[in-house]
């Protein structure tokens, strides 16, 4: 029980230092084949809930640098945060976390941070297959304007495709101190797409690594959002 209260402390209490579009994440690692126990355990729970801002997102981690077999993500602004008053006493929060917990073989690290650039039409969930690329970077405006122009330049092929961009500010998952991440319709439309922008803006590429500054690779990893409550938009 001390663990499920220390998870539900962090999860909810960690969009109080912030007043910009936010997030948490908390990785844990599911009991084997436990996987729709888990998403029937959070459609019962957060069926026809309504937020102030954001939601939660159920993810299964897949390929590349990953830390356990799913994570959750609750995201909105931190000045408006969590669902609306009066839908959930307590002893509901409580109850959801251990009925949950009793398919979770571990819990693993949390991280919050914030979300500083998003370009694209859709929301994450829309193709619902993410890529997240983790990075320590040294000059982070240098780098957000890289990043925004090659964004821009991209967006022919990449179409509605989303691209977001953040920090990493309670937490550093392997020293990383941002993010991206890059919306695909799956894994061979990820390849595909990289493969045309090698091609075709080799030019702006070069570019953008040439004025992004100092920036380290610390992993990256794949995922499907298996259940969204709320909404992104």
């Amino acid at each position: 029980m001390k663990n499920i209260k220390t998870i539900i402390f962090c999860l909810i209490g960690a969009f109080s230092f912030s007043q910009v579009p936010s997030f948490t994440v908390a990785y844990f690692e599911a009991k084997p084949y436990q996987q729709d126990e888990i998403a029937e355990k959070f459609d019962n729970f957060y069926k026809d809930i309504e937020f102030n801002s954001g939601g939660v997102y159920l993810e299964r981690l897949n390929r590349g640098n990953t830390m356990g077999t799913h994570r959750i993500v609750f995201f909105g602004d931190a000045t408006n945060w969590g669902m609306k008053e009066g839908q959930k006493e307590s002893n509901q929060r409580w109850l959801f976390w251990r009925n949950v917990t009793d398919h979770v073989e571990s819990w693993g690290d949390r991280f919050s941070g914030r979300i500083l650039d998003y370009n694209g039409d859709v929301a994450p969930d829309h193709y619902g297959y993410i890529q997240i690329y983790e990075i320590a970077v040294s000059d982070p405006e240098k780098f957000l304007a890289a990043h925004k122009k090659i964004v821009s330049q991209a967006r022919g092929l990449m179409e509605d495709r989303p691209v977001a961009f953040g920090t990493y500010d309670v937490g550093s998952p392997n020293g990383a101190t941002h993010w991206v991440a890059v919306g695909y319709k799956d894994i061979g439309d990820n390849i595909v797409i990289k493969s045309k922008m090698e091609q075709e803006l080799a030019k702006e590429w070069k570019e953008y690594y040439k004025n992004r500054g100092e920036v380290l690779s610390k992993g990256n990893f794949d995922l499907n959002i298996l259940r969204t409550y709320g909404s992104f938009n």
